[in-house]
């Protein structure tokens, strides 16, 4: 099979990323990354100051650290892996595309000419779309044989939206999970469900350990649910997006009041952990 994977490089994330390529990584050939800065929503600064404005200095320092720090350690951990000769047990997206020798395509628009012509000369099976933050229009979803999913780490249709676990860590939902869904078009997280996964949510989790934990669970159900959609592309159960919500970022007021009732955004163990997988030190282990 011939697929295409659209993601945006994270740090909590890493542990779901290795865990598709563990999996798929030989027929990866595409993978298109999302190019966060210099896209229509502005350069790093723009971005930064307009974070700190809606959502506040925290929010936008973990996000900003999460989304950064896997470029910093790969290229550190490249250093290490000369030295060692191992590679590190969690490998960003362009290494993990390097070693697979996937395409690797970065782009600010994914729906743009040029990126429709590298899809459509690739002529995919399928699409995987997990931790993007584009959305896909109607031309590159018909691209695939097959059509394209969406791994996302809430029980749809319930908190639709770009950050469902900040979500579901404030509102001290017991239960989450992972859904896997058909893409049918440009609207969000709302195609039909192909698997659900669900997950318990500790009091006491941070919304890096229950992203890292929703997102290997997603990771972890392609497999059977690809080989079920590749036999029945009408195999998903229409969702009842009544019954959901869709959710955007949280404003500074929302944030003020989780972190009241006791929302965290990360522990030191969790980010030392990660940091020591991706850099290919001592003291990994997957949770």
């Amino acid at each position: 099979m011939k697929i295409v994977l659209c993601h945006l490089d994270s740090l909590t994330s890493l542990p779901a990323l290795n865990l598709v390529y563990s999996e798929f990584g030989d027929e990866i050939g595409l993978v298109l990354c999302s190019r966060r800065f210099g896209s229509k929503h502005g350069g790093f600064w723009q971005q930064t100051t307009a974070s700190v404005r809606r959502y506040g200095l925290r929010l936008t320092l973990w996000l900003g650290f999460d989304l950064i720090a896997p470029s910093i350690v790969g290229s550190i951990a490249g250093l290490i892996a000369l030295c060692t000769g191992r590679p590190p047990a969690l490998q960003t997206l362009p290494r993990l595309a390097a070693s697979h020798r996937s395409q690797f395509v970065e782009s600010t628009n994914v729906n743009d000419a040029a990126t429709l012509a590298v899809v459509r000369n690739y002529a995919p099976d399928l699409i995987i779309v997990m931790n993007f933050d584009q959305i896909l229009r109607p031309p590159l979803i018909a691209m695939p044989r097959l059509g394209a999913i969406n791994v996302h780490p809430s029980l749809l249709p319930a908190l639709r939206g770009p950050c469902p676990v900040i979500w579901a860590v404030g509102e001290r939902r017991s239960v989450s999970g992972a859904t896997i869904h058909v893409i049918e078009d440009q609207t969000i997280d709302a195609g039909p469900i192909l698997t659900q996964v669900e997950v318990p949510i500790d009091p006491d989790q941070t919304v890096a350990e229950a992203n890292s934990v929703l997102f290997a669970a997603g990771a972890g159900a392609l497999r059977s649910t690809i080989k079920q959609f590749a036999a029945d592309q009408a195999m998903g159960r229409k969702q009842n997006l009544a019954t959901g919500q869709y959710l955007g970022f949280p404003t500074r007021t929302e944030m003020t009041a989780f972190r009241a009732a006791g929302l965290r955004l990360c522990r030191i163990g969790h980010i030392l952990r990660l940091l020591a997988g991706a850099l290919g030190l001592p003291g990994w282990k997957r949770q």
